[in-house]
This record gives structure tokens, sequence and C-alpha cells, in this order.
């Protein structure tokens, strides 16, 4: 069963004298329980598309031109700022690329989880608590006594918070969860810091989890503990993850389907063994090809020549066309479509049909 159907998107950023298609008629269902990676080269429209599904494209100058988002049946494109608040976080999550910038450094970590803890609680009891009042209600003062007799305050958090804090952390494996809490985030590492980013979004409970290329910040070793952990958690808290990355390899370890973008289009969409197997558009055979295969042979790696098309003025037909080396006439005359051919296998290519 589909959480999210994405239908014809198409998403632009307007400036002053010229308009940037960023997604160009993107079509894409998103399952329950699913690992989808959605992967592509730099300025494909991975982010675009992540930050469009939680509703925090920036608006002006990004535009929704076309298309539809439907969460459950309801079109997220079509929602005012309110309500489009009460879906993000409780109903789809997300982790950003780098998390020292993404939490705040004046707030320990477990005043930051029993905030994303209480915004959960006070929209699932229908009473929403506004921004400005959030942290007040974080904390209970305990007056303790000090030095000549002065008496002192000490803001701690209530016990029920701190208890569901330190659940969340262990969730995520921390092995001293207490100790973390009250910590600052430059006091942790950066896979520390990946894991209590990670902590707070599945603290309120998502059906979807959107991560932004997580694990770019990270050296290998975290990055492989990070995307492990993300695997496990899939079936352990019920939720679909959506991983926006440009690293092949690492959507070849946890995803169960990918989605290849380019220039703004889906150009692939299949099960990660037939992906990786059976590629069949000429954009998605050339990325595997850049791939060393580890091993000691003759054969050179094969990069894909040219560049990526101008997307203020992009090409009439396939946007891969100047790059494809199987280029038909057909091509630079219309755009091909996204179309199925063998179960759950599609792909956007005149080769196959269209």
């Amino acid at each position: 069963m589909s959480l999210i159907k994405i239908d014809d998107l198409k998403i632009a950023y307007d400036f002053r004298d010229w308009r940037l298609v960023a997604l160009n008629g993107v079509d894409l269902d998103i399952d329950e329980k699913e690992f989808l990676a959605v992967v592509g080269e730099s300025g494909c429209g991975k982010s675009t598309l992540a930050l469009s599904m939680i509703g925090l494209l920036p608006t002006p100058p990004a535009k929704v031109l076309e298309g539809s988002i439907l969460y459950k049946g309801t079109d997220l494109t079509k929602l005012d700022k309110k309500r489009l608040r009460s879906y993000r976080g409780t109903e789809i999550a997300m982790i950003f690329q780098e998390p020292l910038t993404s939490l705040n450094p004046v707030h320990r970590v477990g005043d930051q989880i029993a905030e994303a803890i209480l915004i959960r609680e006070s929209r699932t009891a229908g009473t929403d608590v506004p921004e400005s009042e959030v942290m007040q209600k974080v904390y209970r003062t305990d007056v303790i006594g000090g030095g000549r007799g002065l008496r002192t305050r000490r803001r701690k958090l209530t016990r029920v918070l701190k208890k569901e804090a330190m659940e969340a952390l262990k969730l995520v494996r921390v092995a001293d969860p207490e100790q973390v809490l009250e910590r600052y985030p430059f006091e942790l590492s950066g896979g520390m810091r990946q894991r209590v980013m990670i902590a707070m979004a599945l603290s309120q409970r998502p059906a979807i989890l959107v991560a932004d290329e997580p694990t770019t910040a990270l050296d290998v070793t975290t990055q492989a503990q990070v995307l492990k952990l993300m695997k496990e958690l899939i079936s352990e808290v019920n939720t679909s993850i959506v991983l926006i990355t440009h690293d092949l390899a690492v959507a070849s370890q946890v995803a169960d389907r990918v989605v290849v973008m380019y220039a703004g289009d889906v150009v692939e969409d299949a099960g990660v063994f037939d992906l990786f197997s059976k590629p069949l558009h000429p954009y998605t055979k050339g990325l595997l090809s850049c791939i060393p295969t580890g091993s000691k042979d003759d054969t050179n790696l094969m990069p894909i020549p040219g560049s990526v098309p101008d997307l203020i003025n992009p090409p009439i037909g396939c946007r891969y066309a100047d790059r494809c080396p199987s280029v038909m006439d057909i091509c630079k005359g219309r755009p091909p479509k996204l179309t199925e051919v063998a179960p759950g296998h599609k792909v956007s290519c005149f080769l196959y049909g269209n």
C-alpha cells in the first residue's frame, strides 16, 4: 500500500529574469515499510524532491507548477502553512546532511529530543503548542540550596520527558543515553550527532523518514554503522525510509528499491537487485560503469561524456540525449515517459517503447 503517491510533479525556482525547472514531471510511489533510495548526481533534483515531501521548499523562489503529492489521500501541495506544519515531523520527518548545523548549539541534547516529544504529544491531543512556548514546557524548575544561604534555580527535564528521551536514544543504539542527554551537540562525535538526529525524528513516530545525504559528513566506518542502524529501524518502528544519496554503493547496501534521477527526471525505478544486475537506462549503465570493481583487470573506467544540460533552457526532448551513446532522432523531438517494461521495473527511454 502506498503511503505517498507523487504524480506528475513539476517544481521550478523563479527568479527575476529566469526560471529553473528542478523537477520535470516526477512520478513516484512510496510504500509502507519500504527503504527507497533516490540516487543521481548533484543538481538532478533529489533534495528538491525530498524537501517538497515535507513542505520545506523556500517559497519564493520555489513554486509547484503542476502535479500532486498525495499522503494517505491528502494533497500536501494544496495545504496552507498551518495545516502542513501538523504533518511535518509527526507524519513525515527529515534528517539533514550535517547534524551539527541542524542541532541547536545552546541546548542540551536531552532538551532537544524532549522538545520533539512534546510537540508530538501536543499534536496528538489536538492542542498544538506554539513554538515560543515549547521550551518553557519542557522543564520543571527545582529550587536548591546555594552558598551562604542563597537559593538558586536549576532547570531539569521532567521525569516523563527524560524517560522517553532515553528510550529514543536507546532505539538508535546509544550505549550511555543518560550521559548523552546532558551533552551539548559540539561535545559529541559526528556519528553520535547523527544518531541523535535520527532519535529526534523517530521520537515523533513518523510514517516516513526522509534522510537527505545523512552519511556524507561521516567517515566510512561510522557511515556503515548509521546505514545498518537505519535498515534495522524499518521493522522496529514501522516506518518507511527515503534515502537521498549520490552514492550508488550506499544505495546497494540498504535499499529495497532504487530510483535514478537525471536533470529533474526519474529515468529508472527498480528493485535494488534488478537495477544493479540488469540496468536498462543508458544513464544508469553509465553510472555503474564509473564504479571501480575493486579487482585488478585491464579495463578502464568509462566516464559519461559531456555535461548536465542547462535547466534554465533545457532541451525539448530527452534531457540525456546529448550524452547518450544510443541516441535516436526521436530522442531530441519529445521527452520519453516513465514506462513499466518488466514487473516492478520502470524506465524512461525510447529504447523500450514509448
